[in-house]
């Protein structure tokens, strides 16, 4: 069994969740932000906080809706999302103003990027690929995780993003990140 924490889950496209297995020591963390975002604390190896964040690509977003949500998130933390904004850094194949824009707020929060430049989007109508969706944390949670991209889309335009917990010291297995248009980002957290 699972527990859901979920917001602006009800729409049609948008919106996300996390899901945690009920054997986890878990609980969901209150935040105040106009972004599409949810938190959970979950103890692994170490208590860490998990925060899921949606951007519409239409959203115009401040770096400073950016800075207030992490400043209301315990460390260490893993920031996971679907956050619609192209950079070189990440892998895509231009910088556009959202991509600058996080990027800027990466390096002025010290934070770091799990992805390794694969493609984590495939264009339904053209059949580009980009890499939209983003695994974040800050320094002293990046050695504790693995990150790959999963090769079957399950159905959705966003292939599904695997964190492995490699600072196993409890029964944790993996976080498993797929964003699916029609009901939004799911974060799911696997007890072996």
């Amino acid at each position: 069994m699972y527990s859901t924490f979920s917001a602006n889950a009800e729409r049609a496209s948008g919106g996300v969740s996390i899901l945690i297995n009920e054997r986890t020591p878990h609980r969901q963390l209150d935040i105040n932000t106009n972004l599409q975002a949810v938190a959970v604390s979950v103890t692994m190896h170490k208590p860490v906080t998990l925060c899921s964040i949606y951007i519409p690509p239409s959203a115009t977003l401040q770096r400073a809706e950016l800075d207030n949500l992490i400043s209301q998130i315990h460390s260490p933390f893993i920031l996971l999302g679907d956050f619609n904004g192209h950079n070189l850094l990440w892998g895509c194949k231009d910088t556009n103003n959202r991509g600058k824009l996080i990027e800027d707020f990466i390096s002025n929060n010290d934070l770091c990027i799990f992805n390794d430049k694969s493609f984590t989007y495939l264009h339904p109508a053209t059949c580009s690929r980009s890499s939209l969706d983003l695994a974040l944390c800050d320094p002293s949670t990046y050695l504790d995780f693995s990150w790959r991209v999963g090769d079957d889309l399950c159905g959705s335009d966003h292939y599904p993003i695997f964190l492995q917990n490699t600072g196993l010291q409890s029964p944790i297995g993996c976080l498993g990140l797929s964003s699916r248009r029609q009901i939004g980002l799911h974060t799911r957290l696997n007890v072996s």
